[in-house]
Order: structure tokens, then sequence, then C-alpha cells
């Protein structure tokens, strides 16, 4: 029988292309209420959090605005200034108060506000001064995966509107992940992936890195198998000496993780035991893991969400696999309390 979980992976591509023109209006509208901002200032957690980290790369990358993430829990007083930013709330629910303290924080001092919700009735949206809504409809399923593909989407459109210039492919999304979708759902997971015993690390660079953050976290919520993702620096550092035999790595490759270092990613990863696996688009026959997933070629921006769809798949095969209720995810809840 398909999950919900399933279910909703499938739906992905219809609700972007269905907020596509309403999703631009509002874009429109938060880059005018920002005006001349000198940075962004995003407040996010769980995966709203993973989709403010590809917004990072991306509107540096596309638009060269400094984008800072904000720590929530510093804004229980009125000490940090704010003076020059513009500020970005991104929440599924709406509801999360280690959020709104920071929206409230800007209001006190006058910096405009955005939100990206999927609630537009939620608490959040009363203090902003633009709303772009995700128009995702409900996730039945407590993983999320509408929501954080509609995100992705809506900061590729603010991001364009920023730069006054569509990204390449931003009004093809919706086909891409559905096309992706279809095909993914249809193949086999590679064999070190379904197989890891002790945990999985997830390693990419730039919009990559991203992507492997909500890769990891779904993994973990759906499968309930260990997951934790790295930036390739980070994880050279240091962690790339922790696991070993039945432990698995994949590494998700964009423009930003060149072949010389992901070749010594997947070389130092080798010597400690870890199984490989790579996540690439076809065009990049190197580098070569144990195991390889080839993408469709896609601009870099949307390649990142491609290959969280996989990671979508991935979490509902091995949650498969692992006989886990898929769709109520145990000990998972929607709204992130905690500051």
């Amino acid at each position: 029988m398909t999950t919900i979980f399933e279910e909703e992976i499938r739906s992905q591509g219809a609700l972007i292309r269905a907020r596509a023109d309403r999703g631009n209006e509002q874009a429109a509208r938060a880059v005018a209420a920002w005006g001349d901002q000198s940075y962004c200032l995003v407040a996010a957690r769980g995966s709203s959090d993973n989709a403010a980290v590809f917004f990072q790369y991306l509107a540096g990358r596309e638009t060269g605005l400094l984008v800072a993430l904000a720590a929530p829990s510093l804004f229980d007083r009125d000490a940090l200034r704010l003076g020059g930013a513009g500020v970005l709330a991104i929440s599924q629910s709406g509801r999360s108060p280690g959020i709104a303290d920071v929206l409230a924080h800007a209001g006190r001092q006058g910096r405009p506000s955005v939100v990206i919700t999927n609630d537009v009735r939620a608490p959040l949206v009363e203090v902003a001064d633009v709303v772009i809504d995700l128009a995702a409809g409900p996730e039945r399923a407590l993983a999320s995966t509408k929501t954080f593909s509609t995100t992705w989407h809506a900061l590729a459109q603010l991001t364009s509107a920023m730069r006054a210039a569509p990204l390449p492919g931003v009004d093809e999304l919706g086909d891409v992940v559905d096309a992706a979708v279809e095909d993914l759902l249809a193949r086999d997971v590679p064999d070190p992936l379904l197989e890891v015993r002790t945990g999985l690390t997830v390693v990419g660079r730039g919009v990559g890195y991203a992507a492997a953050r909500e890769i990891a976290i779904k993994v973990r919520e759906v499968a309930g198998v260990r997951a934790e993702a790295f930036s390739v620096a980070d994880f050279l550092h240091g962690p790339i000496g922790a696991d070993g035999e039945g432990a698995a790595l994949l590494l998700v490759v964009t423009d930003e993780l060149s072949d010389a270092l992901a070749t010594e990613v997947l070389e130092g990863s080798r010597e400690t035991g870890l199984s490989t696996t790579v996540l690439a688009p076809a065009s990049r026959s190197t580098p070569v893991g144990d195991a390889r997933v080839a993408l469709g070629d896609t601009p870099n921006w949307s390649l990142g969400l491609v290959e969280v769809v996989f990671g979508q798949v991935l979490a509902l095969r091995l949650g498969e696999r692992r006989g886990r209720p898929i769709d109520t995810a145990p000990g998972l809840t929607k709204v992130t309390l905690s500051a």
C-alpha cells in the first residue's frame, strides 16, 4: 500500500507549478519591502533551517547579498543591533516561538520583515510586513516533503526578484521535480545505502551542503537511522575518521565541489571502512564511489532540490526495509518549540 509520505513526495512538482504566479508576486513585494538592505537575517529551524542554508549560498552567489542565520536564543533581549537588515522568517507552521522573537525584535527596531509559511493564519503572519504563502496544503505525513520543496521554490523566486531576472530554469522547476520523482521512485536504491547498519554521513558543498543537511534529517526522521551532514571542509577536518565498517557515505555533488576535493573525501572514507555512494548529475563522470546515482542535468540551484528528492526516496525505502511506521515518524513533532 502506498504511504502518505510517498503520495506527498509525488505531489511536489504540481504544487510548485500551482504557486508559481502568486509566488512571483509575493517575492516582488518582499524585495520592495526590504528596500536597500545591506544584509539579510534569516530565522528558521529544522528543515526550514536547511532551506535557509540554501538561500545563504544562492543569494550570495547570485546577488552578492550577505545572508546571516539568526540564533533565536539571543533575541530574548533588545541587545542585538539590526541596522541595515532585511529580516526573513521561514516557518512551515508559522508557530515557532523562537522565530517569533526574532520578528518581534526586528519590529521594535523598525526593520522590514518577510515570512515564508504554509499557514497564512499563523501568529507569525500578524507581525510580518510581507507574507509568502507556500500554498502546499496540510502535510499529512509528519516528515515534511512538499513544504520543503515549495520553500526551495519560494527562495529561488525571491532570489530572482532580488537580481531582477529569473534564475535559469526557475519556471521549469515543477516539471524537473516531477521527472526526478518518477525516475527515482522507479529505481533501486544502491545497496551500500540500504545496507547501512551504524550510520549514514552525507557530505556536500555550497548548495550541495544544504541538500546534504535535508537528506540527513529525512533519513533520521523516516528511517530511524543515525544520519548526519557535514560540509566537505568540516568533514575532512576530523569527522572523516569517526566511522567505519557498517557505516556509509553519501557524497552530494554540485558545481561547488571539485573532482579533486571529492576524490579526497572518497579515498579518505574508504580508508576508514565506509562504503561510498556518489549522487551527481550524469554529466559528471567523476568522482567514482562504490555506487553511483546519476541525475538529469539541471541548473546547479535546482540540482540541489533534485538531490533532496533522492534523499526523500532513500528515507522511504530505508524506512520500509527497517519496518518503520513511515507516516508517523516516532518522536517527531511538526512545530519546533525551542528557541
